[in-house]
């Protein structure tokens, strides 16, 4: 994440995406990189392959079927998946084994944890609270402090402080760790990774990593519903936003370092939303339907109002075999100037009905698929190659209101290749 000032109006265009996998037989998780000209189609090509991607007045369920009404599905060219390009994943840049960590109840971990500081630059972290740091650029390691307590489901933040003179000071980012297990008897459920100056005197001019112990999140001392969950959370500034379900949101200032409730209001996101400077709004999965993306304006939650949802898109030329994995949410990476890469998990059914009712974890094959997008600031009439109408309907065009920021955005999709587990390593997560 990077925090919004006036004075930072750009963000750079990332290469690469971020790719972690585990070979759970070993134990062994890799990190691997995909380079973002695979979803992106040059400036020639673009102007007639890329296409916009409809805006949808209301957001279906998790499901793809019910996306377009049957008129509109006559007009859209489905897919197949021999049509998409598969992608290989490139080798290993750097492989990690976590050590076994035995449980009180006599089960053990192994798991490590993956958080993004920048885009160059991963924090790891096991079962045993241990965290190392590898600077993709530097290609080296990092050793780092271990946490305070271990995480079960810990999401991540990063948030580079500023500079002396107000400018963003890469050097000072932070990132801040959250477990999404509501559990009460966790002590410290909030914690930080901070690179400042060292609190001895004689290296008063050295920085190093520090590990701090956050204020405890309130909503961990509330009496929570069994279904209360972490449904997003986002960056505003320097403060820290999460939304619980059946709550509301609540907000942390990293300056004051002091927790408030925002509203019994939700962001509209699935897991996190990042920031885009160039058109001053978060982008994330919809929380209505977690396959789809989504923008809204979050820039008033701090002043107590909720947060206007202003845009979701679908993909009406999808396999009609696929269903979404319902255990995998879409991953949306910001690649900087308005590009995204969206991961989408999906079960090929293989000519089963398209239904979710009683769908589980082991149905269906599992396909990954990585797509470019970009959003561009226009006057929605476009259909990505500057010539036509776009493809939303009148009453797509109903979600959106003119006097917000965001009025005229075009998502338009370039390329989409198609990635499948084997039958040793499966992606574990997209940074």
């Amino acid at each position: 994440f990077l925090k919004q000032s006036s004075d930072f109006s750009t963000m750079s265009l990332r290469r690469y995406v971020n790719l972690v996998t585990a070979n759970h037989y070993q134990s062994i998780y890799s990190l691997r990189r995909l380079n973002s000209d695979n979803f992106f189609y040059p400036a020639k090509e673009a102007a007639v392959k890329a296409r916009d991607l409809p805006r949808l007045k209301r957001v279906p369920p998790d499901a793809l079927s019910p996306w377009f009404d049957q008129k509109k599905k006559k007009h859209a060219a489905a897919l197949s998946d021999k049509q998409l390009e598969t992608i290989r994943r490139p080798q290993p840049i750097f492989s990690v084994r976590p050590t076994t960590c035995f449980l009180a109840d006599g089960d053990y971990n192994n798991r490590l944890h993956s958080f993004p500081l920048s885009g160059t630059k991963i924090f790891f972290a096991d079962s045993g609270k241990r965290t190392t740091l590898y600077d993709t650029e530097a290609r080296c390691s990092i050793s780092t402090p271990s946490l305070h307590t271990p995480k079960d489901f810990p999401v991540a933040l990063s948030v580079p402080s500023p500079g002396t003179e107000g400018e963003q000071d890469q050097d000072g980012v932070s990132l801040y760790i959250m477990d999404t297990t509501l559990d009460p008897s966790n002590a410290t459920p909030f914690e930080a990774l901070i690179w400042r100056h060292c609190e001895d005197e004689d290296f008063a001019d050295h920085k190093t990593w520090h590990c701090d112990a956050l204020p405890r999140p309130p909503f961990f001392d509330h009496q929570l519903d069994d279904d209360t969950s972490v449904q997003s959370y986002a960056v505003v500034d320097n403060v820290i936003c999460v939304s619980l379900t059946s709550v509301g949101t609540y907000c942390f200032d990293t300056v004051s370092q002091k927790w408030s409730l925002a509203g019994d209001w939700l962001m509209p996101f699935s897991g996190k939303a990042e920031y885009v400077p160039e058109l001053k709004l978060w982008f994330g999965a919809s929380a209505g339907n977690h396959q789809l993306p989504c923008a809204s304006d979050l820039s008033h939650i701090l002043g107590g109002h909720a947060p206007k949802k202003l845009y979701v898109w679908g993909d009406p030329h999808l396999p009609g075999d696929w269903l979404p994995d319902l255990f995998n949410p879409a991953n949306i990476v910001s690649l900087g100037s308005g590009r995204f890469c969206i991961i989408n998990f999906f079960r090929d059914m293989g000519g089963r009905p398209s239904s979710v009712d009683g769908l589980t974890a082991t149905d269906g094959s599992p396909i990954v698929v990585f797509s470019g997008l970009e959003v561009l600031a226009g006057n929605g009439n476009g259909n990505g190659n500057g010539k036509g109408k776009d493809s939303s309907s009148d009453s797509d065009k109903d979600s959106c209101s003119d006097k917000v920021k965001g009025n005229g955005l075009r998502m338009i999709k370039h390329r989409s290749r198609l990635c499948r587990d084997t039958s040793t390593d499966s992606i574990e997560s997209v940074l």
